[in-house]
């Protein structure tokens, strides 16, 4: 039968077929990428009440296309502007699919920053989109900038539609450093920015001082959060579009079409908002204190040998630079069937040349240190 061609099947790397390899032969591996926070003990008890209650009461049936008024009444209060400016989602990669069904036609293009974590992409593909790069640049120990004349350049391709920027970016870490600038290139050629801010709270550098993009009037912005990051809870399957500066309402009636097609948020989840969202600040200390605690492992472990932990300002994981013996491609390879240690090489994530690793902050803290411990003795190893 016919498949559609907007999501290429993809073929495999030696790297994940490696993996697959060791795990139907029941080798036990250290995961060391992972950032499921469900399987590091991060969810709230809290949660369980909240939703059971909810649930109780979700015996009726009232669409609304932007979701229940009371969830988005809520969303207001916590995070500001009008219940009105806000839809919900069943997940922020659903927001991204609408997203890119109301503004791209088959063969436009969005500008993503690069490097990034590759999940636009196949949802770009999705709605017929391509994408398009803009590059940020890391100066140690600084950290990461803007390359503001590639951002130019970019948004002068007559195919971008849209600009999306993640902030703070996964996975460096880097909030962005130039909020206004990304805004006046995006009005220079009328275009709308989408903006991820799901790992916002998430700041491990106190001195970083960054700007919201989130509720801004001057371009039309579309921001995005959701209960997957800001409450550890991906299973609850609830995001948000919070968007602003639309100049009329021609759009927001687009996207209520677009909503009123999927109706995809339950009822149970929608009326527990408010009081999850009651949780929300205790489980962003939580997770923080966690990320700050394994941060320091990491620099720590890492701090001789010509290794080097790139700063990040914020969000759940971290970059390891290790010294150059080999490509971080080859590298990944040697430690997962050496040590059988699974780590992500930094080509994953179009990071230029190097050898770098990219890892999750979130695990237990003990049991952390003893895989940055098992990390540094298989590179060692190969040295």
């Amino acid at each position: 039968m016919h498949l559609s061609a907007r999501l290429p099947a993809a073929e495999p790397n030696e790297l994940a077929l490696a993996r697959a390899q060791l795990l139907a032969a029941g080798v036990p591996l250290v995961d060391l990428t992972d950032t499921n926070p469900t399987r590091h003990g991060l969810g709230d008890p809290g949660v369980a009440p909240i939703m059971a209650e909810a649930a109780a009461r979700a015996t009726g049936y009232d669409p609304d296309p932007r979701g229940l008024r009371s969830a988005r009444t809520a969303l207001a209060e916590r995070f500001g502007g009008d219940p009105d400016e806000y839809w919900l989602t069943a997940s922020t990669s659903e927001a991204y699919g609408w997203l890119f069904d109301l503004l791209t036609d088959p063969g436009d293009a969005v500008a993503i920053m690069t490097p990034g974590y590759p999940l636009i992409e196949p949802l770009a593909s999705l709605a017929g989109a391509q994408v398009t790069g803009y590059r940020s640049f890391y100066l140690h120990p600084s950290g990461w900038e803007l390359d503001q004349d590639s951002l130019r350049a970019t948004l002068d391709d007559p195919r971008v539609r849209a600009v999306v920027a993640v902030n703070p970016n996964n996975p460096t870490g880097a909030y962005l450093d130039s909020a206004d600038a990304v805004a006046q290139a995006c009005a220079r050629r009328d275009l709308p920015l989408i903006a991820d801010e799901v790992f916002w709270p998430y700041r491990l550098d106190a001195d970083a001082q960054p700007a919201r993009l989130a509720g801004r009037d001057d371009v039309p912005t579309f921001a995005l959060d959701g209960l997957s990051k800001l409450l550890c809870a991906p299973q609850l399957k609830l995001g948000w579009i919070r968007a602003t500066g639309l100049g009329g309402t021609a759009t927001a009636d687009r996207l209520d079409a677009i909503a009123d097609t999927y109706l995809s948020v339950g009822a149970p989840v929608a009326l527990a908002l408010p009081g999850l969202l009651d949780l929300a600040d205790a489980a962003v200390e939580r997770v923080r204190t966690r990320l700050l605690a394994n941060l320091a492992t990491l620099r720590a472990v890492f701090a001789s040998g010509g290794y080097r932990v790139r700063t990040a300002q914020g969000g759940w994981m971290a970059l390891l630079d290790v010294p150059p013996l080999i490509d971080d491609d080859t590298l990944a390879l040697r430690l997962l069937r050496q040590a059988h240690l699974w780590v992500h090489p930094g080509w994953f994530y179009d990071l230029d040349g190097g050898t770098t690793l990219a890892l999750s902050l979130l695990p237990e803290p003990d049991a952390f240190a003893v895989h940055c411990a098992q990390l540094r003795g298989g590179v060692d190893a190969l040295s």
